[in-house]
């Protein structure tokens, strides 16, 4: 047990992986590892095959009223930044006046939203509202809501927050901003619950979902998703709210010097990701409920013996209802990096430490400076690893101390 790696890092990506993903990924790459859509032969037909099912797959697990509406992304932070530009780029070229638009964000969001959204604001080119969160993580619907204008474009929200792991009511926010702002697109961020727990667009109203493949759907890297809606794109084109920067390879129209107009080729240019997918379709197959009740289980070992030591601080929700499987938390007179790097090469136990790409939230929740120890436990969790996780980090409080 001692030389075994404790791997309490799954927020970032999940660890190990199930078997058939390996396996899935060498055979596409024994015997279907063409270039899909890019030729009339066995190899790119069965190439073309995989990314279909993928499409296909993730449709299903989002309740997408269509496959072509699953754009498919090299992860999680691709398919944000081609919302998020392909929103703002669009509506500034087809904008006849000097109308300057708005954008609605919160506290909560990672940097890949934050950041997008902070080139436009820090040119110039839009207004930006931040809307904040309570020391649990939580965003105010109502806030959303009063925090739009005339001329807002586009609203993000993460679905749950990556720092502490708490769960937005998202068919509730989306409710209140439609009863004002009916022509607002709502972008989810659903890194952090795609795998864990059930999403439904349709149900939700959401415009813009994003997925990452290597989190809790335990897929490999490099491997994600962008749901486009109806107000989004609409079926006439001519209409559409998001345009792509992007130009290539479609493997489904060649001829002219246009990009196609449907979905998803309008969306997606280049050579995708195909062995990487087909591990993901390998891994949307092993999910299971019992799976996430076993990694929410761990969860509650994990919050119990951390409220059992009375030096550790531990931030947002107490126990586990309404959370992801993420806990915060922080020793006193500890910096966060230093703990992680103590489990790391004293105990063999991996975690992580500092910012999480987070820093509005981190700065909510007063940690902007020291950062927090997140731990996420995974599939792969056993009770005993939590033990050892728990009795190392009694140890180090001792120490500090001294």
């Amino acid at each position: 047990m001692k030389n075994e790696i404790i791997y309490l890092d799954n927020a970032a990506t999940s660890w190990p992986k199930p078997d058939a993903v390996g396996q899935a990924m060498a055979d596409f790459l024994t015997h279907k590892a063409g270039n899909p859509g890019r030729g009339g032969h066995k190899l790119s037909r069965d190439a073309s095959q995989v990314l279909e099912h993928a499409r296909a797959k993730l449709a299903s697990l989002v309740n997408s009223p269509s496959t072509n509406r699953i754009i498919l992304t090299h992860g999680c932070t691709d398919a944000l930044n081609l919302a998020i530009h392909g929103v703002l780029r669009c509506a500034m070229q087809t904008c006849s006046d000097q109308t300057k638009f708005h954008v609605v964000t919160t506290a909560i969001e990672h940097n890949a939203v934050l950041r997008t959204l902070h080139y436009y604001s820090a040119n110039n080119l839009i207004d930006m509202t931040i809307v904040p969160c309570d020391p649990q993580g939580f965003v105010d619907p109502q806030a959303l809501v009063d925090a739009c204008t005339d001329n807002t474009i586009l609203l993000t929200l993460s679905h749950a927050s990556n720092v502490l792991g708490t769960i937005q009511d998202i068919e509730k926010a989306i409710k209140a901003i439609r009863t004002k702002h009916n022509d607002i697109l709502v972008l989810v961020d659903a890194a952090q619950t795609a795998g864990h727990f059930p999403i439904d667009v349709k149900a939700w109203d959401i415009d813009l979902l994003t997925i990452a493949g290597h989190k809790g759907l335990r897929g490999p890297t490099g491997t994600g998703a962008l749901y486009v809606g109806e107000r989004a794109y609409p079926e006439d084109s001519n209409q559409s709210r998001v345009s792509c920067l992007r130009r290539g390879g479609t493997g489904s129209t060649a001829t002219g010097l246009d990009m196609p107009t449907n979905l998803p080729d309008a969306l997606e240019a280049g050579t995708c990701n195909a062995v990487g997918f087909a591990g993901l379709n390998a891994a949307i197959d092993a999910l299971s409920h019992e799976i996430h009740k076993h990694e929410m289980a761990m969860t509650k070992r994990i919050l119990d013996g951390l409220h059992s030591i009375q030096a550790v601080t531990i931030f947002g929700l107490p126990a586990i209802e309404g959370r992801t499987p993420v806990i915060l938390f922080n020793i006193p007179n500890q910096c966060s990096r230093d703990v992680m790097v103590e489990l790391d090469e004293q105990h063999n136990i991996a975690v992580r430490g500092g910012i999480h790409c987070a820093p509005l939230l981190h700065d909510a929740i007063g940690t902007y400076t020291s950062g927090g120890i997140r731990v996420s436990p995974g599939s792969s969790t056993t009770p005993a690893q939590i033990d050892l996780f728990i009795d190392a980090i009694r140890t180090i409080c001792h120490e500090s101390t001294k």
